[in-house]
């Protein structure tokens, strides 16, 4: 899903605190979830204001025995 965002033009975030969601019951309800459905993952998605540039590469460090 965040590799088609971006392909998109579209910025997304995983949210490492998704415990904080799945136990929040107007997010459940807003979301319309049956008791057999849960959230597992929740990956924020939007356009961002800046695009920043790609982190240089560095030379790999290669050491031969």
């Amino acid at each position: 899903i965040m590799l088609a965002a971006y392909s998109l033009g579209l910025g997304s975030c995983w949210v490492g605190f998704g415990s904080m969601v799945t136990d929040n019951k107007e997010i459940i309800n807003a979301l319309e979830l049956k008791d057999d459905e849960k959230i597992f993952g929740p990956i924020l998605l939007g356009y961002p204001k800046v695009y920043p540039d790609p982190p240089q590469k560095k030379e790999p460090v290669v050491k031969w025995i």
